[in-house]
C-alpha cells in the first residue's frame, strides 16, 4: 500500500462532497436567501451570484466523482456556464462558502469533525476550476491571435481504431464538442479531409493539416503557414505548455497539504490545557494526513527516557502507561546521538519511516499494537531548537506502506507546530531551564497532581495504570528534586514554582 498525501486529499475531498450534499436542500434555499438580498440592495452583483449558484450547483450536487481520483475529474470539469475571472468572483465565492458552512453547522451535531473538509471542496474548486490551466484554453489562445497564420484547431480521440473529433477551435469564441457518432473517421487524414469541408471558405490551395500528438490525443492545426516554419514553433509551445501545466500541478499539490498545515494549527491552537493539546495533536495528524492510529510520546534529553502522553485510535491507557528508555530503541537511538553531533540543529531533523516495525522495536510493543510499518515524526521547536518528543503513525493494526517523501514535507511541518503549542505548556521557567536543576516529566507531572489531590500510591497507580512500585519510584524522583522531606512538601513546593 502506498502511503499517499493525494490519496489523502481525495478521501478528505470525498468526505465533504458527501457532507454538502445531505444538506443540498437547506444549502441551496440559503444560496436563495443571498441571491435575494443581492437583488433587493440593488447590487450589481447579483447576476454573477446567479451563475456562480449555477456553477457550484453542478459541481457539488449533480456531478458524479470517481471514488478514486475525484480530484482528477474536478480538474478535467467542464464549465456549465460562462464564468468572469475568479477575482471578480471571490467575493461571491466567499459568501456561498460562509452561508453553506453555517447551514451545515446549524442542523450536524458532529459539524465539527468534517469542517475542514467542506473548507477544502471548496479551496480545492477554486484552484483547480477557477484558475484553468488547460490545452483547451491553449488551442483557443492559439487559433484566435491575430499573429499566427493558424486557422483552426481540434482534438483527436483513437478508440478500437476510429478517430473522432472531441473539441474544434475556430476564430469565433465558441468551443465546438461533437458527439462521437457526428465527426468521425478510420484514419487521421480520412478525418482532417472531413474537417477541411466543414469549413471549406479555409481552404487555399497553400493550406496544411498539422497531426501532434499530445498525451493519449492528437492534435490537428489547419495552418497556411510553410508546416516547416510552423510545426517546430507548435511543437515547442505545446512542450512549454505541458511542462508549465506540470509545474502548476505541483505548486497546488504542495498548496494544498499547506492547506491542511493551516486547518492542523487552526484545530491545535484552540487547546487550553496540556491534555487538550496532545490530544488535539494526535487527532490532527490522523485527520489531515494519511494515518489511521497515532502515538505521542514526550521526550526527556536528560533522562533519555520517552513517556507516553496520548493514544488516538489506540489503547489510551496503554500508550500512558508506557516510560520507556531510549536505550531499548537503536534506531531512535541512532537518530539522537546524530542530531547530538550536529550540534541539535533543527534543520537536520527529518521523519523516520520504518518498514517493519519488529526490526526495530520491542517484541513486546509489536505485538500489543500489531505494528507493521511506522512512520516517527519528530515533534520539535524552532523558536528554542528543541527535540520535544514524537508522533508515531502508522496505517492500522498489521498494515505495511510505503511513505513518499511528499509526505514528509507534510509531517515535518506537522511536527514544528505541535512542538511550538506543547512548549507554551511547560512549566520549567527560563532559569531552571539554563541550571537544569529541576526537570519533571509528563508522568512525574501526573504523578505530582494526583499527589496534591491527595491520591495515595495504590488510587495513583490504578489512575495511572501503572503499578505502585512504579508509583513509589516516581514519588521518590519528585521529592529528592523538589529537596522535600515528605510529599506534603514536595506538593507544596511544586505549586510555589508553578510546576503544577
Amino acid at each position: 500500500m502506498s502511503l499517499s498525501v493525494n490519496d489523502h486529499m481525495n478521501s478528505i475531498f470525498l468526505r465533504g462532497i458527501t457532507q454538502i450534499r445531505a444538506s443540498k436542500k437547506d444549502i441551496l434555499k440559503e444560496w436563495e436567501k443571498v441571491i435575494f438580498h443581492l437583488r433587493n440592495t440593488g447590487k450589481n452583483s447579483v447576476h454573477v451570484a446567479e451563475d456562480m449558484v449555477e456553477f457550484y450547483s453542478s459541481i457539488l450536487f449533480k456531478k458524479n466523482f470517481d471514488e478514486h481520483e475525484p480530484l482528477l475529474e474536478l480538474e478535467n470539469a467542464q464549465h456549465v456556464t460562462t464564468l468572469p475571472s475568479y477575482t471578480g468572483n471571490k467575493f461571491i465565492g466567499t459568501l456561498l462558502e460562509n452561508s453553506t458552512l453555517q447551514v451545515i453547522q446549524a442542523i450536524e451535531p458532529e459539524y465539527h469533525e468534517y469542517h475542514h473538509a467542506i473548507q477544502f471542496v471548496f479551496s480545492i474548486i477554486n484552484e483547480k476550476i477557477f484558475i484553468p490551466f488547460d490545452i483547451d484554453i491553449f488551442l483557443k489562445d492559439l487559433v484566435q491571435s491575430q499573429q499566427l497564420p493558424i486557422n483552426w484547431a481540434a482534438i483527436i480521440k483513437q478508440n478500437d481504431n476510429i478517430f473522432t473529433v472531441e473539441k474544434w477551435f475556430d476564430s469565433s469564441d465558441e468551443t465546438l464538442s461533437f458527439k462521437t457518432d457526428e465527426m468521425r473517421a478510420d484514419s487521421i487524414y480520412s478525418l482532417s479531409e472531413a474537417l477541411i469541408r466543414l469549413n471549406s471558405k479555409d481552404r487555399p490551395k497553400n493550406g496544411s493539416v498539422l497531426p501532434i500528438p499530445h498525451e493519449d490525443r492528437t492534435i490537428l492545426i489547419y495552418t497556411t503557414e510553410n508546416p516547416a516554419i510552423i510545426l517546430p514553433f507548435l511543437s515547442y509551445s505545446l512542450q512549454v505548455f505541458q511542462k508549465g501545466r506540470e509545474t502548476l500541478k505541483i505548486s497546488q499539490q504542495e498548496i494544498m497539504w499547506k492547506d491542511f498545515v493551516i486547518m492542523f494549527n487552526e484545530n491545535i491552537m484552540r487547546s487550553k490545557t496540556l491534555a487538550e493539546a496532545v490530544e488535539q495533536i494526535s487527532v490532527g495528524f490522523i485527520k489531515f494526513l494519511p494515518f489511521e492510529r497515532c502515538a505521542l510520546f514526550s521526550y526527556s534529553m536528560n533522562e533519555q527516557m520517552g513517556f507516553g502522553l496520548f493514544g488516538k485510535h489506540l489503547d489510551n491507557k496503554a500508550i500512558q502507561s508506557i516510560t520507556e528508555d531510549i536505550n531499548n530503541l537503536p534506531i531512535i537511538q541512532n537518530y539522537l546521538q546524530l542530531l547530538e553531533h550536529l550540534g541539535r540543529n533543527n534543520n537536520f531533523i527529518q521523519p523516520i519511516f520504518i518498514k517493519d516495525a519488529a526490526a526495530s522495536f520491542p517484541k513486546e510493543y509489536v505485538e500489543q499494537f500489531q505494528l507493521g510499518s511506522i512512520v516517527i515524526a519528530p515533534i520539535f521547536t524552532t523558536s528554542t531548537n528543541k527535540l520535544l518528543g514524537a508522533a508515531i503513525l502508522d496505517q492500522g493494526p498489521g498494515k505495511y506502506f510505503k511513505a513518499p517523501k511528499e509526505t514528509f514535507s507534510a509531517l515535518l511541518k506537522f511536527g514544528q507546530s505541535a512542538g511550538e503549542l506543547l512548549s507554551r505548556f511547560y512549566s520549567t521557567t527560563s532559569e531552571q531551564q539554563k541550571s537544569g536543576t529541576k526537570h519533571f516529566s509528563p508522568r512525574e507531572i501526573e504523578v505530582l497532581k494526583l499527589m496534591a489531590d491527595g491520591a495515595s500510591t495504590n488510587e495513583a497507580a490504578n489512575k495511572l495504570n501503572l503499578s505502585e512500585y512504579t508509583v513509589r519510584d516516581y514519588v521518590s524522583n519528585i521529592m529528592q528534586k523538589m529537596e522535600a522531606k515528605n510529599r506534603t512538601e514536595a506538593v507544596a513546593k511544586a505549586i510555589r514554582e508553578g510546576f503544577i
